[in-house]
């Protein structure tokens, strides 16, 4: 919790990228020779996290120069590293000397929070906000009531903050409140009620997934990633609307979703293929080619073919020539089996489907359907006693109807073997 409040009332001060930027516009006429050097030095302890060194010279520098820029930078890398003594000196002059500029009243709250007088933090808090009333002023008020997890409190401030500034950054805090208080239906009110009016950004969508996932409502779920989706079109949204739609059986929405949104094409295509949609398949795995030149396509077309032909014997040729043109070692081990255990089948070249099966196994050793391949191979070629050793093996992991059927096969090749003899 400490460093939460840490956090965010630092980020209520003006950041060091800011300071680099005033350092740069304010110095170009040098009080004295080294400035110039001083200021890189300081630059380059901060680099390298030593703000207490890099603190030490802008203090220096402000001394030297009476540069207002200097003592704000100061003051804010000593309170990064815990210098009470320092930053109190510091803040002092500032309050002093530049009454009219109000980071250094929230420079002292900070410190009175970090030195651990959080009741004078609070008070001061209050009443600057009272003094100059902005979002950034009683946000950091609400911010002190969180780090006392007087939750009640601290939503009263942010929700105040929010009317005056509305702002995702603060909804999101406003929602975080409510979860705490135990009012996950009013953070999610809050939340979709943004959306509804200002669309869903990234920041409050991904809150809305985050609830919605604790909760486990699907459809809440499915909703932000919808929202997600239609503003930002990213596939990494479109990937997860579909495994939401499968998770609930919804397969035919799944696919609609993917061919309306043009997203995702390929596990569209695997959802073709698993469809039994062969001639969809096709022309999408064409049109996947024709758009990446990717040849992979051209082999999952061959399969699409074959699989969808009545009489496989009449496109043999057409499906080996796709399967030629791609497969290699390269082309991974479904393509080597699939087109290995084609040859073997349809005995139009067992000895390479052989050759392409047994690449395959290199790749995945312990794939039940690849010994399959393989021993039907071996018992193309009435190597009975081999085929059925590695018959042995895939029917280990597989309880499948065409494997078995290649079993009885090769028991009945083994019994008449023995017979001749």
């Amino acid at each position: 919790m400490y460093r939460y409040i840490a956090a965010i009332i630092l980020l209520l001060a003006l950041c060091g990228s800011v300071f680099a930027d005033e350092i740069n516009s304010s110095t170009k006429q040098k009080i004295f020779e080294s400035e110039d050097v001083l200021i890189l030095t300081a630059l380059d302890a901060q680099s390298l996290g030593d703000n207490n060194a890099s603190a030490a010279i802008y203090k220096e520098l402000y001394k030297k120069t009476d540069n207002k820029i200097y003592l704000k930078k100061s003051v804010q890398l000593f309170l990064s590293t815990d210098n009470w003594k320092e930053s109190e000196e510091l803040i002092k002059i500032g309050l002093e000397k530049y009454h009219e500029d109000s980071d250094y009243e929230r420079f002292y709250i900070i410190y009175a929070i970090r030195s651990g007088n959080v009741t004078l933090a609070l008070e001061r808090a209050e009443d600057f906000a009272k003094r100059e009333k902005n979002a950034q002023n009683i946000q950091l008020v609400g911010s002190i009531y969180i780090y006392q997890q007087q939750y009640d409190m601290a939503l009263k401030y942010f929700e105040s903050a929010y009317n005056l500034t509305p702002n995702e950054q603060t909804l999101i805090q406003i929602a975080d409140l409510y979860i705490k208080l135990n009012q996950v239906n009013n953070a999610i009110a809050q939340l979709e009620t943004y959306a509804r009016l200002n669309g869903c950004t990234k920041l409050v969508c991904y809150k809305l997934i985050d609830i919605y996932g604790r909760q486990k409502n699907i459809d809440g779920l499915l909703n932000a990633y919808k929202k997600l989706y239609a503003a930002f079109k990213n596939e990494e949204e479109s990937q997860k609307i579909f495994e939401i739609l499968m998770f609930q059986n919804k397969q035919s929405e799944a696919v609609e979703f993917l061919e309306e949104s043009g997203s995702n094409q390929d596990t569209l295509l695997e959802m073709y293929f698993f469809q039994k949609e062969y001639d969809k398949a096709i022309g999408l795995a064409e049109k996947l080619f024709l758009e990446s030149n990717n040849e992979e396509y051209i082999a999952k077309t061959a399969i699409y073919e074959y699989e969808s032909a009545q009489n496989k014997s009449a496109v043999l040729q057409s499906v080996s020539e796709k399967f030629e043109r791609y497969v290699t070692d390269e082309s991974g081990a479904l393509y080597l089996n699939y087109y290995g255990y084609l040859l073997i089948n349809h005995d139009i070249n067992i000895t390479k489907g052989i050759d392409l099966v047994e690449r395959a196994l290199k790749l995945e050793p312990d794939s039940p359907y690849y010994q399959d391949s393989l021993a039907w191979g071996f018992y193309k070629l009435n190597r009975c006693e081999e085929a059925q050793d590695i018959m042995k093996k895939a029917l280990e992991k597989l309880n499948d109807k065409e494997v078995l059927e290649h079993y009885e096969a090769i028991k009945t090749c083994k019994t008449k073997s023995k017979e001749a003899e």
